[in-house]
């Protein structure tokens, strides 16, 4: 639900009278005191009315939209607590909740506590010098029983610093209807600039860190607003659900990450890739994929997210469909957005169809299962992850695609589908699952479901080629020239060592693994990841000379015929006329 206006606040350190008075408001106050950037910690301190005789505060263990349990509390230092003024004993329950016991009625209670902030990416806390960013569920402890009374802040910056956030401003600082609201709006700190701009009447707003100028002001000015309205037509709206939207976008040399929040966005993205073209279009994706989390995820949500429980993982199977449905559209909002060409397009696809397909956990792991494992495995990934598992966010965007184009042969499309969604528990807030989604999958096709459970459950390939040659386009191997071996190496401090192990392959056949050193082939000294393919041959034996704890061993590799090393998407020649009106159809989108 919209909680009121968001703004943007462009002051320096909030003078101490300022300053609310706990007693003055609802609910708790908070108080952050970022005027020490160069140490990267922050002060945080927390007032509140005790409504029961015991309370019981928390630091979430995660954030909605990154479903990984990344244990705030470890960068949580001096948590003090005082009652009437007094210090007071806090019992410490779990890694992240405590209680206070024996409260006086109406006790005034205060904690106090730091946090360091040394992780840049828009899951967590950072702070130096120059800029900042908070995520509310890395900073913010729950009062539990007033979790859905209004959440007061208040800020002491640096001088000359901003802050940009979603929440509702206030003279004293900014308002939160509940906790809920403001761990869901992060701030950003320091040296900010923004772009302005408007999408079917509501305000929208652009501000970004740490990009080296000149920035490309002028494209984005042109460019956000197609993506936003292109992305509220495959809702069938003209407007947005909320009413004051707010991209928050740090730029780095190297990283990528979105997180999505109810009235706004935290984007992170390579400054080296925005030099490249492709890299551009990729900040759009970015931008569409994390601007359609408005409605998928945010407010459209899966039950066992109504509510957050913040201190504990859930198993989300229905994650398949609010993350690989907004990943398959990411890429075709561009495209339907005018802000790139259908080649474009169709070597996106293309790299996301290779990635795939290359993947040998994709007949390990089903798609439900990864969805459901989420919290241990997609976010802990390792040497061995291809091996064991495929992500929901990428074979969710292909069965998506093959979900899309099922429908529109018939005249509909994936973004029915999503709107009926949408207008049946989005709106009015009710959690779907995926018997919900299976329900109206049925409406719309009465066979639709049985394959749907197909390419859910199983591990069997998926029917990709056939699909796309219903829309004209053949997907084609493209064969590596030399012989496969299921091995990646890297050249780092001195060693060529094994980075990866294809299951099932050459290579693990013969016994190597990841941190293996690689030292001769056939007596041959091996010194680079380029040198070794063009030493093998299909069929051949190979002795192999490797080092494993400081012991040198040799092994016999034998490599097999050469593998598609990708897969391309082109037209085909001889689609027929429908199969290209159906392509047209595809690219073009619901009509805005």
């Amino acid at each position: 639900m919209p909680h009121g206006k968001p703004s943007t606040v462009l002051s320096s350190a909030l003078a101490p009278s300022l300053i609310p008075r706990w007693s003055e408001v609802l609910g708790p106050s908070f108080q952050l005191d970022l005027r020490q950037p160069q140490s990267h910690r922050f002060s945080v301190q927390l007032n509140f009315r005790a409504q029961q005789q015991r309370e019981s505060v928390a630091l979430p263990s995660w954030t909605p939209g990154s479903y990984l349990e990344r244990d705030y509390v470890r960068h949580l230092e001096g948590l003090q607590a005082w009652v009437n003024g007094q210090p007071f004993p806090l019992q410490r329950q779990s890694r992240h909740l405590w209680w206070l016991e024996d409260l006086p009625p109406g006790a005034e209670v205060e904690l106090r506590y730091s946090l360091l902030a040394v992780e840049a990416s828009v899951r967590t806390n950072w702070l130096d010098v120059e800029t900042g960013f908070l995520t509310g569920a890395a900073w913010a402890m729950a009062v539990e029983s007033q979790r859905w009374l209004p959440q007061q802040l208040s800020l002491q910056c640096p001088s000359g610093w901003s802050v940009a956030t979603s929440l509702e401003s206030t003279p004293e600082g900014w308002r939160a209807a509940s906790y809920d609201v403001l761990v869901d709006s992060p701030l950003a700190l320091g040296d900010l600039h923004t772009l302005h701009f408007e999408v079917g009447g509501v305000p929208h707003r652009w501000v970004w860190q740490g990009l080296q100028r000149p920035s490309p002001r002028q494209s984005w000015q042109q460019q956000l607003p197609k993506i936003c309205a292109a992305t509220c037509a495959l809702l069938g709206g003209e407007r947005p659900i909320s009413d004051d939207y707010l991209f928050i976008t740090r730029f780095s040399a190297t990283g990528y990450g979105g997180l999505e929040h109810d009235d706004g966005s935290a984007l992170m993205f390579s400054r080296r890739e925005l030099a490249k073209a492709a890299g551009q279009r990729q900040l759009l994706q970015l931008a569409a994929h994390e601007y359609l989390h408005q409605w998928n995820v945010r407010r459209l949500r899966p039950v066992g997210l109504r509510p957050y429980r913040y201190g504990q993982a859930v198993l989300i199977p229905e994650l398949w469909f609010a993350e690989g449905v907004t990943s398959y559209y990411d890429q075709l909002i561009v495209l339907q957005a005018g802000l790139c060409s259908e080649e474009e397009y169709l070597e996106d696809l293309s790299k996301d169809l290779s990635r795939f397909l290359s993947i040998p956990g994709r007949h390990v792991q089903s798609l439900l299962e990864s969805a459901t494992e989420a919290w241990v495995k997609l976010y802990r990934r390792d040497a061995h992850s291809d091996n064991q598992q495929i992500s929901y966010y990428l074979k969710g965007a292909l069965v998506s695609l093959l979900l899309d184009l099922h429908l529109l042969a018939q005249g509909q499309g994936l973004h029915v589908l999503l709107q009926q969604l949408w207008l049946r528990f989005g709106r009015v807030g009710r959690g779907y699952s995926q018997a919900d989604i299976e329900q109206l999958v049925g409406e719309l096709d009465p066979q639709l479901p049985a394959l749907l459970h197909s390419w859910l459950s199983g591990v069997d390939d998926l029917p990709l080629s056939g699909y796309l040659k219903s829309v004209g386009l053949d997907l084609l191997p493209d064969p590596a020239e030399s012989p496969y071996s299921g091995l990646q190496s890297t050249f780092q401090e001195g060693q060529l060592t094994i980075s990866k192990v294809d299951r099932d392959s050459p290579a693990e056949l013969a016994g190597l693994s990841p941190g293996d050193e690689l030292l001769a082939l056939d007596a041959e000294r091996l010194r680079s990841p380029e040198q070794l393919p063009p030493l093998l041959s299909a069929g051949g034996q190979h002795e192999l000379l490797f080092c494993r704890d400081g012991a040198v061993r040799s092994t016999a590799l034998r490599p097999s015929t050469p593998q598609p090393c990708r897969w391309s998407l082109r037209l085909d020649p001889n689609a027929s006329e429908a199969a290209c009106h159906l392509r047209r159809s595809w690219f073009q989108g619901p009509a805005r």
